[in-house]
């Protein structure tokens, strides 16, 4: 099995060579695993091309391979690292369901032995899964801001009976995820979606996750493979980050909930001694984030791969295994996210809005149906 490492960069001179060394000391020594590691610069302004050369130049002759990709996105960066890791495959003779590909971030800092689990995994399953890696809070940020690690943890505490299991869910962290080259092909690769107003939609892998269930694909947790993702988002705007539970929203979804919702932005509110009541509003969104991915996305989801089982909208613990489908909803991954999206700022902009006093007996009357 050969492993591609992808790791796209815009700007992260700061970050990058020790995100990297995370994941190349990971096992001990260089080579992280006996993989390739494919870095891709996506326009950077800051000398993070310069950077990647000179890892290369000091690196064993193929082990870092650095690409360009003039096309701004995460989405044109994975796919231009990825096709990279294909074109070393069929230089190798390695066929597309022996070529693992492993997404990660350049601002990210991976546990020992990152890779090296994720490979340990990925030889166990059928080529048809997505393999999903574990996060947990920086110490350094756990130390200095535990008020708003509290209340998040708190707030989704309060929501668990609501959460899918992990073999329903299918929102997926990009920078922990990793999957078989012969699989992305088969689900359609990474591809750009945008909504009724012409804003891109992200979680690109989550889409292709989704187009993957077109297929039967399972989602595997690989427990062993852990990350401690950048704060930087946090630190620039915590309310946002927090509101959204981490779902990337676009910028104009952003200008809209600010316009909408008064009151303090900073990181020192999530400390004082009650932060809900400031930040009521954020809880609120946040709520409903939480409900909609991970309650009614998982849930129409498993409705459109088992037509006429409805075990999952009232026991959200259902662990039915999905098969192939024909249906062609989760053809367009980008028009079911937006519309659990709109379903998730109407729960957000409505004051009564309250998921931790429906029991499972009255949930439904937050459900809607497919057109």
């Amino acid at each position: 099995m050969l492993t591609s490492v992808v790791m796209p960069c815009l700007n992260e001179r700061g970050t990058l060579e020790t995100s990297l060394d995370s994941l190349r000391l990971g096992s001990g020594g260089h080579g992280g695993g006996h993989a390739i590691f494919i870095l891709v610069d996506n326009g950077s302004t800051d000398g993070t091309l310069d950077m990647m050369r000179a890892i290369k130049e000091r690196a064993a002759p193929g082990e870092i391979i650095v690409c360009e990709e003039p096309v701004k996105g995460y989405v044109p960066a994975r796919s231009r690292g990825i096709a990279a890791a294909a074109d070393i495959a069929r230089e190798q003779n390695v066929e597309a369901d022996n070529l693992l590909i492993i997404q990660v971030d350049a601002d990210t800092l991976y546990d020992p032995g990152y890779v090296a689990a994720m490979q340990a995994v990925a030889s166990t399953q059928s080529k048809n899964v997505m393999l999903e890696g574990t996060t947990h809070p920086p110490h350094q940020f756990l130390k200095g801001h535990p008020g708003f690690v509290n209340l998040a943890n708190e707030t989704d505490a309060a929501l668990e009976d609501w959460i899918a299991d992990d073999s329903a869910d299918v929102v997926i962290d990009d920078k922990v995820s990793g999957f078989f080259y012969s699989a992305y092909l088969d689900w359609g690769g990474h591809q750009r979606d945008y909504d009724r107003n012409g804003h891109e939609i992200f979680a690109e892998t989550s889409r292709l996750f989704l187009r993957g269930k077109r297929t039967g694909a399972q989602r595997v947790r690989v427990d062993t493979a852990s990350a401690a993702p950048s704060r930087r988002k946090i630190l620039r705007n915590p309310v946002r980050h927090f509101a959204t539970a981490g779902f990337p929203r676009n910028n104009a979804w952003w200008r809209e909930w600010n316009g909408r919702n008064s009151g303090v932005r900073d990181l020192a509110t999530f400390e004082a001694s009650d932060p809900q009541l400031a930040l009521n509003a954020a809880v609120r969104t946040r709520q409903a984030h939480i409900v909609g991915l991970f309650w009614l996305l998982p849930m129409l989801v498993q409705q459109i791969c088992a037509p006429g089982g409805d075990d999952f909208k009232r026991g959200p613990g259902s662990r039915e295994r999905a098969g192939p489908i024909s249906n062609d909803t989760l053809n367009n991954p980008g028009a079911l996210l937006e519309q659990v999206l709109r379903k998730v700022d109407e729960w957000s902009a409505d004051v009564y809005f309250s998921p931790t006093e429906l029991g499972p007996d009255v949930r439904d009357r937050l459900y809607f149906t497919l057109p």
